[in-house]
Order: structure tokens, then C-alpha cells, then sequence
């Protein structure tokens, strides 16, 4: 598989474009969502809906809307539940298209928000697009816009960007992304007991094997709700100082493992794939090895024994090259909470 052939179906001037929705009990806002699909200024070639197993209206909503759609709908069969990053990983490699697009069931989307994205990725040969959003409460009605880090159109290469996370519904990519690595063989997210959810799986492909493009622009209406599968919370002050006093060894032990089985994914993508591809897959599995041994590194300045062995493993950290790309002012911080809660000793760690 060549994500970079020049001859590939994303460079002719319309390709097809799916939309990929993983829905479960969505009858509340499902139509709104459907209808706001069809309202698009260029039309998705099919809409392909993963239920997972709704016992509400929600398919038969989606059956009445499929009848005067205007593009195909296709409801896929399978035997049992997945969740929902399994779901709409699921949805995505049963497209049928060249670009695929993610659809949570209780948004609306903008009229221009596949046409902008799809003007993006072709402009910018990218493997991926990502926009601002609109939060909004159940009835719609607006508040603020979350940009994800997006502050300009902006396109970056690979490895440019330190894809950690994205939120789904905002983004487009090309379907190869969905089948590149078996999604099961996917690592766990550090600090959650879950494996990694769809959008940051895809984000971090992207990220390495080609171009992501930005876009500072709210397409969509996110929708937060009291049944939302994956919501939007800012957390409070209290929240804050809790995360800033204290110590998240098992996290630290955790990345450790997540950067190591990163490593070893794109260690295996370079032995599959050949010419570009093969040298970008090698290139990020360099950078997640630099990253597990800074995970490393980091856990020494808080378990040291002594406060010589934790100055000097502070000295070790931050002497190293920092592969992280995170800004100035992050970097900062992070090096000042090491210092304190870990050569110091002045937080508390949080163990399991």
C-alpha cells in the first residue's frame, strides 16, 4: 500500500466521499443530524451506519430518511457490540469511498463542512483534515467555539505535529488510514482503561505516514447532552491544582508502554510497506522510541531513591532532547512540576 502514489484515487477532481456513523440509541437528534448530512453544499457519495445494537427508533429513523436520500444508505450487519471507538473503526473500513468522513449521531453539521474539508485535503495532498467546532447545549443553541489547538489554516508534515488528540467528528482522511493497522492491534491509552479511541488511533497514523491540514473554521454544532458517548468537560479549578500537585506514576509507567508499542507498530508498517511510506513509518518509530525513553527518564525523577539520584535523572531528563513538540510554555511547566513534585518531593503521587 503506497499512501503517497501520485496516481491514487485522491487526486482525481471529485473523489467519492463516505460518511461513517457508529450510532447507538440516538433516536433523540439522529434526524436532525441525517437531514443537516443532506443539506451539504457537495453530497457524500454513501452514508454508512454501525448500530450497536440501539433499542430505540434509532433505525427506523434512519430506514424512513434512507428512502428519499439523496445518496446511498447502508446499514451494516454484524453479530455484536463493539463500543463506540470499535464502532466507528468498523463503519470506516466498510466505506466504500476514497475519503471518509466520521458522523456522531447527535450533531448537525454545517452546509459547507464536507466541501471545505475536501477543498483542503486535495489542495494540500493530505492524509487528513481537522476543523474547529461550535459547542452547543441540547437545544442547539451556541456557545464556545473550541478550536483543538487549531489557530490558522495551517498544513503540517509529517511529524510536524504531535497528534496526542482530535476530535472525530471533525475530521476527514483518507480510507486507507482505517485498514493500515488491524484496529485490535491498536495500544492502550495511557491513563484510561480502554484502548485507544478511533479518532486518536487515526490521528496518530496520520501524523506519521503523510500531511494533516488544519482548519480554523467551526463546521460543526457539537451537541453536549446528558447521553453523550464522549462529551466535552472544562474541568474546574479544583481539577486543575489536583492535576498540578500531583504525581500520575502510573500514568508515567503507562506511557512507557504506550510510546514502546507505538514504536513497534511503525517498526512493522516499515517492514510492510516500501519508498516513502517505509522511511515515515521508521521515522516515527525513531520518535516514539525517543518518547518511551523520556517517559523513562521522567519516571526516574519521581522514584529516585535519594534527591542526588532525582536531581540527577532531572538533569538527564531535560538535558535530552525533548521529541514531545509540545510549546515553550508547556515544557516550562512540565519542568517546573518535576522539579517541585518529583527532585523536591512536594506533591503527591497517585498510585492505583
Amino acid at each position: 500500500m503506497n499512501l503517497h502514489d501520485k496516481n491514487s484515487t485522491l487526486c482525481v477532481v471529485k473523489p467519492a466521499v463516505s460518511v461513517a456513523m457508529a450510532t447507538y440509541n440516538g433516536a433523540r437528534f439522529i434526524a436532525e443530524q441525517l437531514e443537516s448530512i443532506s443539506r451539504q453544499t457537495i453530497l457524500p457519495y454513501e452514508l454508512v451506519i454501525s448500530d450497536d445494537g440501539s433499542t430505540d427508533d434509532t433505525l427506523e429513523i434512519v430506514r424512513v430518511f434512507a428512502v428519499n436520500a439523496p445518496f446511498e444508505v447502508r446499514i451494516l450487519d454484524k453479530k455484536s457490540r463493539l463500543g463506540f471507538a470499535d464502532n466507528f473503526l468498523f463503519a470506516a473500513e466498510n466505506c466504500d469511498g476514497d475519503i471518509v468522513m466520521f458522523a456522531d449521531q447527535d450533531d448537525v453539521w454545517l452546509p459547507s463542512k464536507l466541501e471545505v474539508g475536501l477543498k483542503r485535503i486535495l489542495a494540500d495532498d493530505s492524509l487528513l483534515s481537522m476543523h474547529q467546532l461550535t459547542m452547543t447545549d441540547q437545544n442547539l443553541h451556541p456557545g464556545e467555539r473550541w478550536d483543538q489547538g487549531i489557530d490558522s489554516d495551517r498544513t503540517f508534515e509529517p511529524l510536524e505535529l504531535d497528534p496526542w488528540s482530535g476530535w472525530g467528528n471533525t475530521m476527514m482522511f483518507r480510507r486507507e488510514l482505517a485498514t493500515l493497522v488491524p484496529r485490535h492491534e491498536r495500544p492502550r491509552h495511557p491513563e484510561a482503561n480502554r484502548l485507544l479511541s478511533h479518532d486518536t488511533w487515526l490521528y496518530v497514523l496520520a501524523g506519521a505516514m503523510g500531511r494533516i491540514s488544519h482548519i480554523a473554521q467551526p463546521l460543526i454544532l457539537y451537541r453536549q447532552h446528558d447521553a453523550n458517548a464522549c462529551g466535552m468537560l472544562m474541568p474546574g479549578w479544583r481539577s486543575r491544582l489536583r492535576i498540578m500537585t500531583t504525581v500520575p506514576i502510573e500514568g508515567y509507567r503507562e506511557r512507557d508502554l504506550f510510546f514502546g508499542a507505538l514504536a513497534k507498530i511503525f517498526d512493522g508498517l516499515a517492514e510492510r510497506t516500501t519508498g516513502a511510506d517505509a522511511d515515515r513509518a521508521s521515522a516515527a518509530a525513531m520518535r516514539y522510541r525517543e518518547r518511551r525513553l523520556r517517559a523513562q527518564r521522567r519516571l526516574r525523577v519521581h522514584e529516585g531513591a535519594t534527591i542526588a539520584h532525582r536531581i540527577g535523572a532531572f538533569a538527564s531528563l531535560y538535558r535530552s532532547p525533548d521529541p514531545d513538540l509540545a510549546p515553550a510554555r508547556h515544557r516550562m511547566l512540565s519542568a517546573v512540576k518535576d522539579f517541585a513534585l518529583g527532585v523536591l518531593a512536594l506533591g503527591s503521587h497517585n498510585h492505583p
